[in-house]
């Protein structure tokens, strides 16, 4: 089957105040507040320490457009960075490797859990990418988060991307970024943490950053609109790309840290690569947040958030077809769920729709 889709056309980022708020450790010629409360600082790239080559260029096949006017916007050759300004959003957990595992729901005890529906391929790899419908899904509490992401792991060590609605962090839903040198168990500079909060990520772009708002969202029985996200590896560095841009990259030297050999660290490589859903909650009853659209998977395209053109790249720099079968994993089928669409043969590819409504089953709440 074969379906035409519209595609994210602009990555919005609202007029905004000049502040004069300093930042940390950087060379900051700017700073702006964002009605949302957002800070950024625009910065001399260089400050941030020697810049690496990215990739060959890829062609932008889809347009992306920012709306900066003469307050937004930085000085010729500087980069934004956003500084927190909001409280920490808590540290990640890994979805179970035991496929088709599902979590215990208690009536009350559930505040610090996670929900997943996730698939994942043991892989060698040097990166990987997909298409993800956006949504700004339902949340029942201000301290809960709702994703869709794809990850790349080696033995405790992850680089993580995709879209989050939490608005008590960043903004709604917006572009994020993840990484771990430690198995989740420490955040802080240059071990771990969420887009610029920590050192680690080093800005290249000069308008899309980890934290950006992402608008238009897709409506359910209407328009579907997507955002494009991956990660590659070139000359130990890991690149995002979104949309068909580089914005930035973590350095491998991250992760080989402790003396630890590069070559069993994501310095060199990846293998493992996960695309999920993901809800936290904060509250002690079940959760009514929404994965997703909050429409269960079967419910089909224009409907429910999904996945599709899931790939990794070997080793060899080759795209190679993803292929999440054996390793499915629901941790609350009743709340949550997933139908996929393995190596399909179509334009979509490998391809999966995800979500679900929480606790009662009503979209948005």
């Amino acid at each position: 089957m074969r379906w035409t889709l519209p595609a994210v056309r602009d990555i919005l980022l609202l007029s905004a105040t000049v502040s004069g708020i300093a930042s940390r450790n950087l060379d900051v010629v700017k700073t702006v507040t964002l009605p949302n409360g957002q800070i950024i600082d625009w910065i001399r790239p260089e400050s941030q320490g020697e810049i690496a080559t990215p990739p060959p260029g890829i062609e932008e096949s889809i347009l992306v457009t920012h709306h900066f006017d003469t307050n937004t916007g930085g000085p010729k050759g500087t980069v934004p960075i956003l500084r927190s300004s909001h409280g920490q959003l808590p540290n990640k957990k890994p979805p179970s490797k035991a496929p088709k595992a599902s979590s215990r729901i208690y009536a009350r005890q559930n505040a610090g859990q996670h929900w997943y529906v996730s698939t994942f391929q043991e892989v060698e790899n040097t990166g990987g990418s997909a298409t993800l419908s956006m949504f700004e899904p339902y949340l029942e509490s201000p301290g809960d988060f709702s994703l869709m992401q794809t990850a790349l792991i080696k033995d405790g060590q992850t680089l993580e991307a995709g879209w989050i609605n939490a608005p008590a962090h960043a903004a709604k839903t917006h572009l994020f970024t993840f990484f771990t040198s430690n198995n989740y168990s420490e955040m802080g500079d240059n071990m771990g943490g969420w887009n610029t909060e920590q050192k680690g990520w080093i800005q290249v772009h000069d308008s899309i950053y980890p934290g950006i708002g992402l608008t238009p969202y897709s409506v359910i029985d209407g328009e579907q609109h997507e955002i494009t996200i991956g990660y590659q590896l070139f000359e130990n560095n890991w690149w995002l790309v979104v949309n068909s841009i580089f914005i930035g990259y973590y350095p491998g030297s991250l992760f080989a840290r402790d003396r630890m050999e590069p070559s069993a660290t994501l310095e060199t490589g990846a293998n493992r690569i996960d695309y999920y859903g993901e809800v936290f909650q904060e509250e002690d009853a079940f959760t009514t947040t929404d994965m997703g659209s909050g429409e269960f998977a079967e419910a089909g395209y224009g409907k429910a958030a999904y996945f599709r053109n899931l790939v990794y790249t070997d080793p060899s720099g080759v795209d190679n077809v993803f292929d999440g079968s054996a390793n499915e994993i629901v941790t609350a089928p009743e709340s949550y769920t997933l139908d996929a669409r393995w190596n399909s043969g179509t334009e979509w590819g490998s391809h999966f729709f995800l979500g679900g409504p929480g606790a009662g089953g009503v979209v948005g709440g």
